[in-house]
């Protein structure tokens, strides 16, 4: 047992590093802020507040050092004493040596916290800024740990900082550490790996501003009850998740049924459930790619491309309160049934504008065929008021307007571009003209790149309006940067325009930007920015926009292609690669990297070909597996090993109730927009509705798009959505409706074995099962009459769980 703890042992003594040792050099950015940093004083609780604490402020987080060291050297020399070290406020205070610490004591008079700061002070407290002392990269070595769950020992992982001279130095001593599951594995101070249960999960070293990870897997014990399946693949992308698999010891479930891949594939691509025939059908099929032919017949369904139109228009924030979003959700489902690549349909976002890369005589032609339409219009509104309520007659009826079937394939969806985003008014902002002493509205360029990161880079830039990052490389300068190529969108009409004397107001690129923001470390006007990247050269007329879009669609961009892949996974997978899905970040590190890469490389060389991806995941055997758990896999919520049961979306339910009972929702328009005849809940652009079913979109969490967050949607169950399904009149009276399914099945049908099996394929899409047949027989011969016996059986199946979720 003493060999065993013999190398543990030597290892933590070889992390009393030699900067302890008096005369050994300490670096300020690489050994002080760090330890600064993880005893918290830079803390936001501590002196990382915007305030400081008892006149003492250190940058948040430890983001910038020169303004850290300014603040040390200040205090009228008392916080360095220079001559007298152990004087120094920074090593009385935290110590509580002679002197009284708000923040309580950080570290004793005999720690190795106050031998380095002790060493640092009397080497002359100085800051060596030299450039090939600069840190570059900072890793975990090693990059992936392996531990059984309870092991006697520990594994004991280093930190290594790379400088940009070449050099490394192991900081493990330094970096404050933290685990992503805790419940899986965590990491002691000194970066010892204990495992306590069966998973995986990564943990994060903090060091100098940056983040650095490794992936910790705790495989199960072996079982000789559970046997690997010998399964056959057509897709690498399923073997590399059974590899992962296979490491952790995790069995697979097997396929689903073919009912179960049916609604779950409905729903997944359609937002609703299939009809009985379609169940028949399908079931009745033997073909060995009836899954696949399944597949590709989805993804040209109408439906699916209204589901994804309504999911990028919650992305983009079009909140029916303050603009209408049938635009968005014409624009993106045109441009989804012509398959347009994502790139494309990116910069049609990032770059709209009112002229939509057309000619100027294709534009005027244009508004001239506008203003015959809208003159048309102002004749037959005075004729109808003319005629008044006097019933219409041969001569002045006029004609019956017909609903065109695929509204979105004209009008606004037609457009190159969606330049409704910028006319927004919850991006509106007002501020003050100095020159002409007066207000005026501008676009928040601040709220439009922080929805357009969130939605096309996947990443969450708000905590970098106010300060470093936490958990990301990005800072003020990063932020302002990005925001800044948004200042030049205002609304006017384009000079070229205005010199032919066509009329058209709307979005244009001003030559000088409606506001500035000042660069948090100099003060000058910070000019527009590739997000993390370099300055856009800017000339009168340039869209600042463009640069930033090319820059997202080349093939090596981190952030593009693998947001949109990682949300279409996310979406059929119940879980994605990383989680939340708008939040790539240093510290939260994809599951399946390889997966991922594999996906996102296929993505880019196939042209951003967003049906190919839908097609490919919607194939994978993974996708297609069983629920049901075995010993192994009960427990795996991440590793794709079974279907992780989701409850349906607000969408989805309300959609499948209708179906279900065959009453069309109740839904009303409210504020702007409109809702189309004929239109299901996932064709419906608005966020805000009235109507009976307006409440229950609302309590099963559909977003209000107030927020440029994916957090806003909401699975989680409550009381308001038991007491829905419990007891809501609405519910009840759709089952019971003169005009809906069970009142037309109990008419056509008098055998109620074939009624019970109707609303069993209608709502849970199967056949009831001998047992379930007997207790529905013994209920209606218990019930007072046929109607409401039936109508008792329908509420229960609308409230079962297997309904509810998109098993």
């Amino acid at each position: 047992m003493r060999a065993a703890c013999l190398p543990v042992a030597l290892y933590f003594l070889s992390l009393l590093s030699p900067a302890l040792c008096r005369g050994t050099e300490v670096d300020f950015e690489r050994h002080v802020m760090p330890t600064l940093y993880r005893l918290g004083c830079s803390a936001g609780s501590c002196h990382g507040s915007f305030a400081g604490k008892g006149g003492f402020r250190l940058s948040l987080f430890a983001s910038d050092p020169a303004i850290d060291y300014a603040n040390l050297r200040g205090g009228l020399g008392r916080r360095l004493d220079r001559l007298a070290p152990t004087d120094s406020l920074l090593l009385r205070k935290p110590s509580q040596d002679r002197t009284a610490h708000g923040g309580g004591r950080r570290f004793t008079t005999d720690s190795r916290e106050y031998a380095l700061l002790q060493e640092w002070i009397a080497q002359g407290a100085a800051f060596d800024r030299s450039p090939e002392n600069a840190i570059v990269d900072v890793r975990i070595d090693p990059p992936r740990v392996t531990i059984q769950p309870d092991a006697s020992q520990p594994t004991q992982v280093r930190v290594i900082a790379r400088l940009a001279s070449g050099a490394e130095e192991d900081v493990t001593w330094y970096a404050a550490f933290e685990s992503r599951d805790d419940t899986i594995a965590t990491i002691d101070p000194q970066g010892a790996v204990h495992a306590h249960r069966p998973g995986d999960t990564a943990v994060l070293a903090h060091y100098a501003g940056r983040v650095a990870f490794t992936i910790v897997e705790a495989p199960r014990p072996p079982s000789a009850d559970l046997a690997f399946p010998q399964e056959t693949f057509a897709d690498p992308i399923d073997q590399l998740l059974v590899d992962k698999l296979q490491r952790l010891n995790i069995v697979p479930s097997p396929a689903c049924s073919d009912e179960e891949f049916l609604r779950r594939a409905y729903l997944d691509t359609t937002s609703s459930l299939p009809t009985p025939d379609q169940i028949r059908a399908f079931v009745a099929d033997d073909s060995p790619d009836k899954r696949a032919r399944a597949i590709d017949r989805l993804l040209e369904n109408p439906l699916h491309h209204a589901l994804w139109a309504t999911h990028f228009t919650d992305m983009l924030g079009a909140d029916n309160r303050f603009l209408n979003p049938v635009p968005f959700h014409d624009w993106f489902r045109n441009k989804l049934q012509q398959n347009t690549g994502w790139d494309k349909i990116a910069y049609g976002v990032f770059c709209g504008t009112a002229a939509d890369d057309r000619q100027p005589e294709q534009i005027r032609r244009e508004v001239a065929l506008a203003a015959i339409e809208t003159k048309r219009k102002r004749a037959a509104d005075k004729m109808l008021k003319e005629v008044g309520d006097e019933p219409p007659g041969p001569e002045n009826e006029p004609p019956e307007p017909t609903l065109r079937p695929s509204p979105w394939l004209s009008g606004y969806g037609q457009r190159n571009t969606l330049d409704e985003l910028y006319k927004n008014q919850k991006f509106k902002r007002i501020i003050r003209d100095e020159a002409n002493n007066q207000v005026k509205s501008i676009l928040d360029s601040q709220q439009v790149a922080l929805q357009l990161s969130h939605a096309f880079l996947g990443v969450q830039l708000t905590c970098a309006q106010c300060h470093k990052h936490p958990y990301d490389k990005w800072d003020q300068r990063d932020f302002y940067g990005l925001a800044s190529a948004f200042t030049y969108v205002v609304i006017g009409t384009e000079p070229r325009l205005r010199e032919q004397k066509i009329t058209l107001s709307g979005v244009i690129i001003a030559d000088e930007p409606a506001e500035t923001f000042p660069d948090p470390q100099t003060g000058e006007p910070l000019a527009p920015r590739i997000l993390g990247g370099a300055e856009i050269a800017m000339e009168p007329g340039h869209d600042p926009r463009r640069d930033i879009w090319q820059w997202m669609v080349q093939p090596d961009n981190p952030y593009f292609a693998r947001g949109i892949v990682n949300r279409v996974w996310a979406h059929y997978m119940n879980h994605g690669f990383y989680e939340p899905v708008d939040s790539q970040s240093a510290a939260n590190p994809p599951s399946h990297p390889l997966v991922l890469q594999a996906l996102e490389q296929d993505f880019i060389a196939h042209g951003f070909d967003l049906k190919r991806l839908h097609g490919r995941i919607l194939k994978l055997a993974a996708y297609q597996r069983s629920w049901r758990t075995n010993a192994s896999n009960a427990r795996d919520a991440s590793n794709y090993s079974h279907r992780t049961l989701e409850r349906l979306t607000a969408e989805q339910l309300v959609d499948a109730v209708s179906q279900a009972t065959g009453v069309a929702p109740a839904l009303d328009q409210v504020y702007q927009g409109e809702i189309r005849t004929g239109s299901r809940v996932i064709e419906m652009p608005l966020s805000t509705f009235r109507g009976d079913d307006a409440h229950a979109l609302l309590v099963f969490g559909k977003p209000l798009r107030k927020q440029a967050c994916d957090c806003e949607r909401s699975s989680d169950p409550s009381l308001a959505q038991a007491m829905y399904l419990y007891s809501d009149e609405s519910l009840w009276t759709k089952i019971v409706s003169e005009e809906g399914r069970l009142e037309q099945l109990l008419a056509a049908e008098s055998d109620d074995a074939k009624v019970l099996a109707e609303l069993y394929l209608r709502t849970l899409c199967r056949q009831p099962s001998p047992a379930e047949i007997a207790i529905s027989q013994k209920y209606l011969a218990d019930s007072p009459s046929r109607r409401s016996g039936f109508a008792d059986l329908f509420w229960s199946l609308l409230n079962r769980q297997e309904f509810l979720v998109a098993h």
